[in-house]
């Protein structure tokens, strides 16, 4: 991992109050509220640090919303496990991320993403390198861990390719959730939802209000499921290793986990800041024709969509899919355009695979929630004994 010529104090780019802990698992229970609880403490705070570039100050372009092509550099602001899935699938569709992270979260990371390549281009801060084909930045942290002040400070460095950002996007959670699941590292002892909704609400008003920033996405995200490999086939080149199922200490959360990357990797659009809540009078007709595993099947199959919940990977492909587009204003829905809006959700849906890349083209020109199947025509699918086959 590279070194830098200058460093700032962390609290002048995130919320230093909660700050997400990811650090090596060990096999006893208490590992994983090492892992995943917010580190409050000033010493543990004092002792991170952002490293950034000394040429500092200088406006970039007047718009971050033009798509970016591959070999492109890109910025993933984090830390979490969605940060590294979004590098993982940057990757694969040809871009070049760089993982910035303090530096306690890096040299744990590696674990996770078994990528050496990605790791040894991660960087405690922004390069101090100029014109070295950076154009974009993701916000993408999992964690109400952003400051007001993070947004200025990378829409001012100048390191960017040519000296002017390109593609900004943030990631920030969705706030009409209905079923409140908890994160994997959710304690009630260190219950700060309402102050964490604070600083999302500040973070996202500060993005969409930028003049530089606010012409990119906001992306809005429920409640973050999956990202490791336990799936189909094309996981293995873009999840983490499975001991990221590991790291809660909810009663069955890893089977939900799992779950999720096995049965929910489709994909929803839908505009603005939405969910797909389903009516009383849909759980009852479901509940009326459908009952234990039958009605079970029938929910991770055959596009059942998600309230408010998402795959990482859904996310993460809808992010680097993103990247690639120019934004609109304006956006117009069924016109085919080939841009994304502004604002706009992402929520999974109980399908097997990703989308292709004609798949979110088509979501994106249509956005909306995707439609709840009929529960009369579902035919239970018929379990073959591996044994007699």
């Amino acid at each position: 991992m590279k070194s830098f010529s200058a460093t700032i104090p962390l609290l002048l780019l995130i919320n230093c109050n909660t700050v997400c802990s990811f650090v090596t698992q060990s096999p006893n229970p208490s590992s994983a509220y090492d892992v995943l609880h917010p580190v409050t403490s000033a010493a543990a705070t004092a002792s991170l640090s952002v490293g950034v570039g000394t040429r500092r100050g200088v406006q970039t372009s007047l718009s971050a919303g033009r798509g970016v092509s591959p070999g492109s550099k890109v910025l993933l602001i984090g830390p979490g496990f969605l940060q590294l899935n979004i590098a993982k699938a940057a990757k694969k569709a040809g871009l070049k991320p760089i993982v910035i992270a303090p530096q306690r979260k890096l040299d744990s990371f590696a674990q996770y993403i078994n990528d050496d390549e990605i790791m040894s281009n991660a960087l405690i801060g922004l390069p101090d390198e100029k014109d070295d084909g950076v154009e974009s930045v993701v916000f993408c942290s999992e964690e109400a861990v952003f400051g007001t002040s993070l947004v200025d400070t990378i829409m001012s460095w100048d390191g960017f390719a040519g000296g002017e950002i390109k593609r900004a996007i943030a990631c920030v959670p969705m706030t009409s959730s209905i079923q409140k699941d908890k994160s994997m590292g959710w304690m009630p002892v260190f219950n700060n939802d309402n102050k964490e909704e604070k600083v999302w609400l500040e973070f996202s008003k500060k993005f969409q209000s930028h003049p530089v920033a606010g012409e990119g996405s906001l992306i809005r995200f429920g409640s973050l499921w999956g990202g490791s490999v336990d799936g189909p086939s094309e996981l293995l080149e873009l999840g983490l290793d499975e001991c990221i199922y590991k790291m809660s200490l909810e009663n069955y959360r890893d089977l939900k986990e799992r779950s999720f990357d096995r049965f929910r990797l489709g994909g929803q659009v839908l505009l603005g800041d939405a969910a797909n809540p389903i009516s009383k009078d849909r759980i009852k007709l479901e509940e009326n024709c459908l009952s234990g595993e039958e009605l079970e099947a029938f929910r991770i199959q055959g596009g059942y969509p998600e309230q408010d919940r998402v795959n990482r990977h859904t996310l993460a492909s809808a992010v680097v899919y993103s990247l690639f587009r120019d934004t609109s204003g304006s956006f117009t829905m069924g016109d085919g355009a080939d841009y994304v809006p502004r604002e706009f959700t992402i929520l999974s849906k109980s399908l097997s695979s990703l989308p292709s890349e004609s798949e979110w083209s088509d979501m994106f020109a249509n956005p909306g929630p995707a439609a709840y199947p009929d529960p009369k025509e579902f035919v239970m699918p018929e379990i073959v004994n591996q044994e007699e086959s």
